[in-house]
């Protein structure tokens, strides 16, 4: 068979297989999920069906929890089977994207890994790195499977439950047509310490939306708010997704601001860059002249189109900050700024018609659990509001040691009366 026609046939029978390898098409049977799970691999790295003894052999391993979603991969991509095929990088990258997220790699993520093996990282290095990503978590939760090992504990938390296409399954709202949700930019990246997974949340913006009023709070959290953690000891708040992904992320948040969170919503860095392309940059206005060469931010004060590297930048810089408090204060408020822009400037990118296609989108910059049936009641309200429709307000806080730690205290009575006050509006 010609290598073409080859090609063509394993795609026609991925296509063909897609629909009955996804775990919404499938019944409540663990088991047979699990399967599907198994055959998507043999079927996207081997060009073919599992034998049955492989298959039951990963299946058996996988229910019982002997073995991680993360060990079938490893077992598959380093087999000799695998290596025999001897994918060059573009068909290696191509190859990942597909099995471990079941959809095609973006042109970012592509062009970063694809350069990384192009440079000499090896192949075990790059398949660490899908491994640790989040969207796999995503894609072994799903499944009911365990990613990897010591991978955190599916919780019963409205913000735990990932779908295989990265949104929320709830169809309401907690306080009913009052909305409430969380923005995370999380410190991680491919080429930092932990890949994508464990990640402190260094960008916190907790936002109350009232669809009847049709206006919104948002309230940045700093970083380094010391906080209780839900079975963990007091420290920075920033921890709770390094140490418990989205679920204790939640959960401390909720805690923190004594108001129940809807969904949430998380980039990093190699998800914020491409997600402020995707939107075609974003106007923004800085009132004072910034030159940071840690995050290198590098604008004078005025008005600017940016692109995504000069976002992550603003967002980011925090040296030579004087006003909105300085410092990390200054990153809060400027990162909550340019959220409003961007909501601003860009909604008319999406209607009612196109939204389920133009959330599939973001959902390859960001991870959420906000559900299609939601995004439907938020959209219409969001699109309507103006500038002035949206309010970013602060809770009393300051610099303080606790023990041998800087972090931001705050009196505890005031920040609950504050956030009780925006859960009212």
């Amino acid at each position: 068979m010609g290598r073409k026609l080859k090609y063509l046939m394993v795609f026609i029978a991925i296509l063909t297989l897609s629909a009955v390898l996804i775990p919404s098409s499938l019944g409540a049977d663990s088991t047979a999920q699990v399967r599907a799970f198994v055959t998507s691999f043999y079927i996207n790295c081997l060009e073919r069906s599992p034998d049955a003894q492989g298959l039951d052999s990963w299946t058996s391993q996988l229910v019982n929890k002997v073995k991680t979603g993360a060990d079938v991969a490893k077992g598959i991509v380093l087999s000799d089977e695998f290596k025999g095929k001897k994918y060059d990088n573009s068909s290696f990258v191509k190859i990942m994207y597909k099995a471990f997220f079941n959809r095609d790699a973006d042109s970012t993520g592509y062009s970063i890994w694809l350069g990384k093996l192009n440079s000499g990282v090896s192949r075990e290095k790059v398949l660490d790195g899908f491994l640790q990503s989040q969207e796999f978590a995503a894609l072994c939760s799903a499944y009911g499977i365990v990613p990897y090992a010591g991978a955190p504990a599916s919780s019963g938390s409205s913000g735990s439950v990932w779908q295989q296409n990265g949104l929320g399954s709830n169809s309401g709202f907690v306080a009913g047509n009052k909305v409430n949700f969380i923005l995370w930019g999380d410190d991680s990246a491919f080429d930092r310490p932990g890949g994508r997974v464990s990640g402190r949340t260094d960008i916190n913006i907790f936002v109350h939306l009232n669809l009847d009023t049709g206006k919104a709070i948002l309230v940045p959290i700093p970083r380094d708010t010391w906080a209780a953690i839900p079975g963990y000891k007091t420290q920075k708040i920033n921890g709770a997704h390094a140490i418990g992904g989205n679920a204790l992320a939640e959960s401390a948040f909720e805690s923190f601001t004594g108001i129940p969170i809807d969904f949430y919503a998380v980039t990093d860095f190699d998800g914020f860059k491409p997600l402020i392309d995707f939107f075609g940059g974003v106007t923004v206005t800085v009132e004072e002249d910034i030159a940071d060469s840690f995050s290198g931010c590098y604008l004078a004060r005025g008005t600017h189109h940016i692109n995504g590297e000069q976002a992550l930048a603003l967002c980011r810089a925090r040296h030579g900050r004087s006003l909105y408090g300085g410092g990390a204060y200054s990153r809060e408020m400027q990162a909550a700024m340019l959220i409003v822009n961007l909501l601003q400037q860009k909604k008319d990118m999406v209607s009612l018609s196109n939204l389920p296609d133009f959330l599939n989108k973001l959902t390859s910059f960001i991870w959420t659990n906000i559900s299609i049936e939601q995004a439907r009641q938020i959209l219409p309200v969001l699109a309507s509001m103006g500038e002035g429709d949206f309010s970013i307000q602060r809770f009393n806080s300051w610099p303080q040691s606790f023990g041998s730690a800087s972090a931001v205290g705050y009196d505890n009575a005031v920040k609950n009366q504050f956030f009780s006050w925006v859960s009212s509006q």
